[in-house]
């Protein structure tokens, strides 16, 4: 396993756990953000994205409404 993978699988872990901490205190959109950038950093690191151009345009989307709603969430606050 490569050095960045194995980055990556972590930053997906650290991404549902950020996630499941957002259920637990019952913000929906931080939990939605992260859901979100879980699976973007997930389909990154299992190397689905390079075999397939749609799904790497669905990493970067995802990506980018993640952060997003991050970004909105913050301000609002």
């Amino acid at each position: 396993m490569q050095q960045s993978t194995l980055f990556m699988w972590i930053a997906t872990l650290l991404g549902l756990v950020a996630a499941l901490a957002a259920v637990i205190d019952r913000d929906t959109l931080n939990a939605i953000a992260w859901f979100g950038f879980a699976a973007a950093v997930g389909l990154s690191a299992s190397g689905t994205t390079d075999r397939s151009r749609g799904l790497a345009y669905l990493a970067v989307a995802l990506l980018v409404a993640a952060v997003a709603i991050l970004i909105g969430v913050f301000l609002t606050d």
